[in-house]
């Protein structure tokens, strides 16, 4: 049952941000290519690069001894999080930030469709490159493919399809459905919890701070980049933010329907908890920025 229905969960999760989506809004990367580029570089290849150091930081500590050979899965669980596209509460995180809701939309669809390549091509590099030595963690790269396209690519391209077939059927339905996603993910990550509740206790002190670091670093390299490029505050904010929530459902996915190793949800359940607490401290640092520049602005 479960593995029929969190499919169909993070389907129409997918789906409903396809509802928002027309082929118009693509052509923001000729609006605006500069900001857009730097967040799915932060997304598609700083994320992983960030991952992937932490992967070697952790099967080299004490971490990776005291969770003996459990270790090289939640490693491969850390790089299944990093390759991950932005999750489903960051367009409206964004917006709560202040943020720029068009560049956070933009970048979550994109990043999902690039998601179906590169998801698959970072596991793979990550199997062969960081965990050669880990003959435990099989990976069929095929079936990764199949099923990263059909649980994002399909319903994405069917909710765009009947937003442009009856858009204002879409409008209506459109806030009920990322309410009722929103929901789902919550249901996924709390069921997936309660599956590995004693694994996850019994390990959080072995993954806790790789995990955390990987939130805090991805962050902080999307608000470190955006401000080297002289980015305006709500288009570094809507990448600060992509940059660090994932779409941890589809990792969730992965480590149980696809892979059939439910101990990888370990590390996505703990950055499901970190990211929303990080991205309640961007908020109120978004919001304090925009007062200090508006009264400065003021005053000048």
């Amino acid at each position: 049952m479960i593995d029929l229905l969190l499919p169909l969960g993070l389907g129409f999760i997918m789906f409903s941000i396809g509802l928002g989506l027309r082929l118009d809004d693509f052509t923001r990367i000729l609006r605006q290519p500069l900001a857009l580029g730097a967040g799915l570089v932060n997304q598609i290849v700083l994320l992983p690069l960030i991952g992937a150091g932490l992967v070697l930081v952790y099967l080299a500590g004490d971490g990776a001894a005291a969770a003996g050979a459990t270790a090289p899965v939640f490693a491969l669980g850390i790089m299944a999080l990093a390759a991950c596209p932005g999750g489903i509460t960051s367009n409206l995180l964004t917006v709560l930030a202040g943020g720029s809701a068009a560049l956070s939309v933009s970048m979550t669809a994109l990043s999902s469709l690039i998601g179906i390549v590169t998801v698959p091509l970072v596991l793979g590099l990550s199997q062969g490159l960081l965990l050669g030595q880990a003959e435990a963690v099989a990976l069929p790269l095929e079936r990764i493919l199949v099923g990263v396209f059909g649980v994002t690519g399909v319903p994405i391209a069917l909710g765009m399809l009947l937003n442009a077939r009856v858009p204002r059927a879409s409008a209506a339905v459109r806030p009920k459905a990322r309410g009722l996603a929103t929901g789902i993910f919550a249901v996924i990550v709390i069921g997936a919890f309660v599956g590995q509740r004693e694994t996850m206790v019994a390990h959080i002190g072995d993954i806790g701070l790789i995990v955390l670091a990987l939130n805090g670093a991805t962050m902080a390299g999307g608000l470190l980049t955006a401000w080297l490029l002289r980015l305006r505050l709500a288009d570094t904010l809507a990448i600060a933010m992509e940059a660090g929530l994932q779409n941890v459902a589809l990792a969730i996915f992965l480590a149980t329907s696809v892979l059939g190793r439910p101990e990888m949800v370990v590390p996505a359940i703990l950055y499901a908890l970190m990211m929303n607490l990080t991205a309640a401290a961007l908020i109120a640092w978004g919001r304090w920025r925009a007062r200090a520049l508006a009264r400065a602005g003021a005053a000048g």
